[in-house]
């Protein structure tokens, strides 16, 4: 009896073993930015049939449970159906991601998880008017990391994630208050507020993510071009004759140097041809007053 039992588990050990079965999963931490898309991979599968792939997602704090693909189909009761797309090793691609789609994706192959995906999606908005992108014009960026368990907050791995403010050349901004005024609403939401100034005219302005393993996993730019542009060298005057041309004058110029000495000739012609009828007329008087 203990021989059959010893040769049952060596039996049911070598047709898990044989079979694929695992006991670890991948865990797979994707960035991406909203209205972008993205890549949800599902890696070391024991076939590459489709047909036994199914995609689910859960989103944390509204406890949301949605299966995206079944069987290798995109599930077209899902509100993502119209922006899924299917690779042929079966990995998940997302297109013009919006907020609720940052949430837990997980793999499953003949109803076995195989990969963990959580996906967090990075924002940029402003609440300031397009007017103030002038110098001398006051500007508030906000920055914000919408995480797989709850957007902005970054409760449940707040020290492993740090979201800052960079300039144009890679730099963190100072926390200068006379230049820079930065706010942490929480660890995944960071505002920036600054005065425009000249120097300022089509900058960028960096969010940037950076995680404990790996630094700029994700980022995004705002770029500050100003609405109206004074720029003094629009209102000089150039003058028409450079060294490097030929002088060129207006059409309505030649014209007129052209029809003046015409009109001037037709003028004078009809002038003479006036003076010799009045010659004839005051010689033929004459005549007749002599005849008489």
């Amino acid at each position: 009896m203990m021989g059959f039992q010893i040769l049952t588990r060596v039996l049911l050990f070598s047709s898990l073993f044989q079979t694929g079965v695992r006991s670890v999963k991948d865990s797979v931490f994707v960035y991406s930015r909203l209205n972008g898309d993205t890549l949800l991979p599902c890696t070391k599968l024991a076939s590459a049939d489709c047909s036994a792939i199914t995609w689910t997602f859960f989103r944390g704090g509204q406890v949301r449970y949605s299966e995206e693909v079944i069987r290798g189909q995109v599930n077209l009761n899902s509100d993502k159906s119209n922006r899924i797309s299917i690779m042929s090793n079966c990995s998940l691609v997302l297109h013009d991601l919006i907020v609720e789609d940052a949430g837990s994706y997980v793999c499953l192959e003949n109803k076995e998880p195989v990969s963990d995906i959580y996906l967090s999606l990075l924002s940029i908005s402003s609440v300031s008017p397009i007017t103030e992108l002038r110098p001398g014009g006051n500007v508030i960026l906000t920055c914000i990391l919408f995480t797989y368990y709850d957007a902005g907050s970054c409760k449940s791995y707040s020290n492993v994630i740090s979201i800052y403010w960079l300039d144009q050349d890679g730099e963190q901004l100072p926390k200068d208050k006379r230049r820079y005024m930065l706010t942490e609403n929480t660890r995944c939401n960071v505002t920036l507020a600054t005065t425009l100034q000249t120097e300022d005219n089509n900058r960028k302005w960096r969010c940037q993510v950076d995680t404990k393993k790996n630094k700029k996993v994700a980022f995004l730019d705002f770029k500050s071009s100003f609405l109206f542009q004074n720029d003094h060298q629009d209102q000089i005057v150039q003058p028409s004759v450079t060294k490097e041309g030929p002088v060129e004058l207006p059409i309505s110029r030649i014209v007129l140097c052209v029809l003046l000495p015409l009109m001037v000739c037709i003028v004078g012609f009809f002038t003479w041809k006036s003076d010799q009828k009045k010659a004839k007329t005051s010689a033929a008087v004459i005549e007749l007053q002599d005849f008489h």
